[in-house]
């Protein structure tokens, strides 16, 4: 890949995902809605055994996490794909992020597809409602992205982001103090375990249900997470986040996360908080994904039109409203 590779189209597939879902000023392209926690995160010994990243050594590393709706309308009820987006803050004072939704895959391989499924389900008039059946005529074309989407349509919806287990759509290189690589999916596994419900239960609920719960429950206790690995094995593919791993590839815990507080871009100093999940330490690469490569410039994009990008930076008030 290019070295700017992961430019390539980004502001078009921003567009393009506007056209479908609409654009609302102020807001993210994709997961409008969110709410922003704090808490902190311990890596166990296992942790540095495959990576020399800095927050997986051991020390007690301050978090802020963003649960979201799926979708671009923050005014949405909520659907069975949520997502999670925690950043690390890092001792030097650097942050990395781990981004991951509650669906184990995307429903795309490559930017063409992407915009291809885009494409198809652009209303047939400005504004209309996304054109489904447009969508369904091309997926015999891209049956991994028929096959995602079916695996969703299928998946239960949460009954609480605490109940709830997160994965990373793509594979990553963890890279040891040795310098071995080791192939990895990151996963969240809840501690207090998984729970569901049908889709169809969730969306008639309010539309502010899930962050309500969340909210209210940590007022009373901590809600925690397991970091987990699944570890590739030698013919896996790391560059199609459209295609899961055979079951039974090894899982290894390698941290905690515990969540304590709500908390705010106000309070944490930052209007703008770009979770770009390309946003990486040493000891933690990119595969050849693409998808995971055009995210930065995806989210760029995304980010400076809800912002105001920097014309807008020098007069932003750490007061801001961007949800």
């Amino acid at each position: 890949m290019t070295q700017n590779s992961q430019y390539r189209l980004a502001g078009e597939m921003v567009s393009k995902i506007h056209a479908v879902l609409g654009k609302h000023e102020g807001y993210r392209t994709l997961h409008a809605d969110g709410r922003l926690f704090r808490g902190s995160f311990e890596a166990n010994t296992d942790a540095a055994r495959y990576c020399r990243a800095v927050h997986l050594q051991g020390d007690k590393i301050p978090v802020s996490v963003r649960f979201s709706k799926g979708g671009g309308d923050p005014f949405a009820h909520f659907s069975a794909t949520v997502g999670m987006a925690t950043r690390f803050y890092l001792p030097d004072g650097r942050v990395t992020n781990l981004v991951m939704l509650s669906q184990k895959l995307f429903i795309a391989r490559s930017i063409d597809q992407f915009i291809a499924l885009v494409e198809a389900a652009a209303p047939l008039s400005p504004g209309g409602p996304p054109n489904l059946e447009g969508l369904r005529a091309i997926l015999p074309d891209h049956p991994n992205a028929a096959a995602v989407l079916k695996m969703r349509a299928e998946s239960p919806a949460p009954v609480s982001f605490g109940n709830t287990a997160f994965h990373a759509v793509h594979a990553f290189n963890l890279v040891d103090a040795a310098g071995n690589i080791t192939p990895a999916r990151f996963h969240w596994i809840p501690v207090d375990g998984e729970k569901g419900q049908p889709a169809t239960d969730l969306a008639a609920q309010d539309a502010s249900i899930l962050f309500d719960e969340i909210t209210t429950r940590l007022e009373h206790e901590p809600v925690a997470f397991d970091l987990t690995l699944e570890l590739a094995e030698p013919d896996d593919i790391l560059d199609d986040p459209t295609h899961l791993w055979p079951d039974g590839r090894r899982r290894v815990p390698i941290g905690r996360l515990t969540l304590t507080a709500s908390t705010s871009e106000a309070e944490i100093g930052d209007p703008v908080m770009n979770h770009d999940p390309s946003m990486l330490v040493d000891g933690i690469e990119p595969t050849d994904d693409p998808i995971l490569h055009i995210r930065r410039g995806v989210y760029e994009v995304s980010a400076a039109l809800r912002s105001g990008g920097w014309r807008r930076a020098g007069s932003m008030s750490r007061q801001s409203d961007i949800a």
